[in-house]
C-alpha cells in the first residue's frame, strides 16, 4: 500500500510553511498541500472519496478559537468516507504566529518577515521567496512543532505530529 499524504492546511501561510519544509532535505512527509480551513468548513463528499486507503491526512489548525463541532465532523466525514487512513493533527497553539515563535530564535512573528505590523506578517510571509532558508535563519525547530498541548476543548485530538515529521 503506497503510503500518500494530504494536509489540510487553515490559509496560504501555513501552505507557504509546509511547501518549505517538504524542500529538500525534507523534514516532513512529502505530500500535497490543500488550503480549506477544518475548523470553519465541511469536507466535502466529493474531496473525500478522492483520498485513496493507506494515506495520511494531516489536518493543520489554529486552536486560539475554541470552534470544535466542524472538526469533529470533519474527523467523523474522514473515518466515514475514507478506509485505512491516517489522520494527524497539526494544531497551533494558540495559531501560526505563536507556533513559530515557540519553535524558533524571534520574539515575535514580525521578526521573521522585518514586517512593520502584526497585520502585515502574513502577507508578507506568503510573499517571501527564500522561506526555507529564513526558517533556517531563526532556527525553526521541527521537532518542536505542533508540539504543545492545545487547550482543553481540542483534548480530543491526539498529539500525532510526529507521524509526518522525518
Amino acid at each position: 500500500m503506497k503510503n500518500n499524504c494530504i494536509y489540510f492546511v487553515e490559509g496560504r501561510c501555513e501552505e507557504k510553511l509546509l511547501n518549505a519544509l517538504k524542500e529538500q532535505p525534507q523534514r516532513i512527509q512529502p505530500g500535497r498541500v490543500k488550503v480549506f480551513n477544518v475548523i470553519q468548513n465541511t469536507l466535502p463528499s466529493s474531496q473525500l472519496i478522492t483520498i485513496q486507503p493507506g494515506t495520511t491526512v494531516a489536518l493543520v489548525f489554529d486552536t486560539d478559537v475554541p470552534q470544535i463541532d466542524c472538526l469533529k465532523d470533519n474527523i467523523g466525514r474522514l473515518s466515514k468516507y475514507c478506509s485505512k487512513i491516517k489522520i494527524v493533527f497539526l494544531a497551533q497553539v494558540l495559531n501560526f504566529e505563536d507556533e513559530l515563535v515557540r519553535c524558533s530564535d524571534i520574539r515575535s512573528a514580525t521578526d521573521l518577515t522585518h514586517s512593520r505590523s502584526a497585520k502585515d506578517f502574513k502577507r508578507d510571509f506568503c510573499a517571501m521567496s527564500n522561506t526555507r532558508a529564513v526558517l533556517e535563519r531563526v532556527n525553526l525547530s521541527v521537532e518542536k512543532l505542533w508540539t504543545e498541548t492545545p487547550p482543553s476543548e481540542f483534548a480530543f485530538t491526539p498529539q500525532n505530529s510526529d507521524s509526518v515529521k522525518q
